[in-house]
């Protein structure tokens, strides 16, 4: 069972989960990436090297790929174990590899939800997303969420979820007659055919 789900009540539904940006990740292993491949061309090198190759570029190129896998290693864990989770309760922030650190923002508590791109959070999908709540730490902050429109969505969903006391109200009665005086002069004016106009009219009807 994985830490996430022992977080998770009995009845709670997750609805929308996700990680940090990819950008993330490359800022984090780029540099050890690097050294890793520098180790492969070294081994490939040495692989179809001609004449006998030195066995320093052999130890030299292992040696490159092991330290650039291990000192990737790490930053790999912090961002895989790191997740936002939005569920019909609220959102969690879960974070670190060994020891953990989940901070929750309650759905009913939420006041505002303020959505920030950059020109290049435009252009690569990613965002910071601010959680208002009414509680005592006031903020939570998200930084580097992909998709960040579809995070702040499926928030949005949850909070007022269909069906709801929140949910649209039905058009007023006068907004109903202005709509059937204005289906009635297109019908006269023969824009509709009877079917049509049934059909709108029976569609207008069933909104009261």
């Amino acid at each position: 069972m994985s830490y996430l789900s022992r977080l998770i009540a009995s009845g709670e539904r997750v609805l929308y989960q996700t990680r940090r940006h990819r950008l993330v990740l490359l800022r984090a292993i780029g540099l050890p990436l690097a050294l890793a491949v520098v180790g492969l061309g070294l081994l490939g090198a040495y692989s179809v090297w001609e004449t006998d190759p030195s066995p320093a570029i052999l130890w030299s190129g292992l040696a490159a790929l092991i330290l650039g896998l291990v000192l990737a290693l790490p930053g790999y864990l912090r961002w895989r174990a790191e997740q936002y989770v939005v569920t019909d309760r609220r959102v969690l922030q879960v974070e670190g590899v060994l020891s953990k650190r989940v901070l929750d923002s309650s759905l009913h508590q939420v006041n505002d939800v303020l959505l920030t791109q950059s020109f290049w959070g435009r252009l690569l999908d990613f965002g910071t997303i601010e959680i208002l709540t009414a509680s005592e730490a006031g903020v939570n902050r998200l930084d580097w969420i992909p998709r960040p429109l579809r995070f702040k969505r499926a928030m949005l969903d949850a909070k007022a979820p269909s069906g709801s006391a929140e949910r649209v109200e039905s058009p007023a009665p006068a907004g109903i007659a202005s709509q059937l005086a204005e289906l009635e002069g297109l019908r006269q004016k023969g824009l509709l055919s009877e079917s049509e106009y049934k059909a709108k009219r029976a569609e207008i009807l069933a909104r009261i």
